[in-house]
């Protein structure tokens, strides 16, 4: 029992994602948001991975959400990411596959200085993961697309204006959930790990993950 209480706190550490009082933030004029996690925060990316088995296409997906439709958001209307934003007085960041999805198709010009979601229901800190669910985009893999939002960023936009946009900018993490069910639904991770050193570790990758985004592209978060 002490274990699962303590595997339930832990996943409530991981899922904080707000650094800051939004109050605060929305005083400070917050530019943009840039969300990482999973199906709890994804408003969309999952729809454009090929193989996942895990979309929220469905009609109850989207039932209550202002277009009556399934968008990609694993909940009957808004998620998180929207409820953030909302608060902040800005716009729902666009899921991090569809912009992309726009430059190679369309060959638009699209902005990553609104805001960028890179979350992906099912996904975990963990690779692997998503065993269950075929395909789904892991946080280090989040980090990676990031990183490469980052790139492109710094070749259309002068570094001091970039720095300040990003200092200013919400970086929220919402992911763990999925590594906790894992873990109880295999034997040969209970076998390997107990259920402190299993914890131990899902901080320790979601700590590093999160310090390489702030160490490397925002000075101040």
């Amino acid at each position: 029992m002490d274990s699962i209480v303590m595997m339930r706190n832990s996943f409530l550490f991981i899922s904080c994602f707000i650094f800051f009082s939004l109050g605060f933030l929305k005083a400070q004029k917050t530019p943009a948001i840039y969300v990482f996690g999973d199906s709890l925060v994804d408003v969309g990316n999952n729809n454009y991975l090929t193989l996942s088995l895990v979309k929220a296409t469905l009609p109850h997906y989207g039932i209550d959400f202002p277009t009556k439709k399934p968008t990609g958001r694993f909940s009957n209307g808004k998620n998180a990411a929207d409820l953030i934003a909302e608060k902040l007085g800005l716009a729902t960041s666009p899921p991090y596959l569809s912009l992309v999805s726009k430059i190679n198709f369309n060959k638009k010009n699209v902005s990553f200085l609104d805001g960028v979601n890179f979350a992906s229901g099912g996904a975990g800190i963990f690779n692997g993961t998503d065993e269950n669910f075929r395909q789904s985009i892991p946080l280090t893999k989040q980090v990676d697309y990031y990183s490469q939002m980052h790139e492109k960023l710094t070749q259309q936009t002068e570094a001091s204006i970039l720095q300040n946009h990003l200092s200013k900018s919400i970086f929220a993490v919402v992911i763990g959930s999925n590594d906790i069910f894992g873990y109880f639904n295999s034997k040969d991770l209970q076998k390997k790990n107990t259920p402190q050193q299993y914890v131990g570790f899902r901080g320790f990758l979601t700590k590093s993950a999160t310090t390489e985004i702030i160490q490397q592209w925002c000075k101040e978060i």
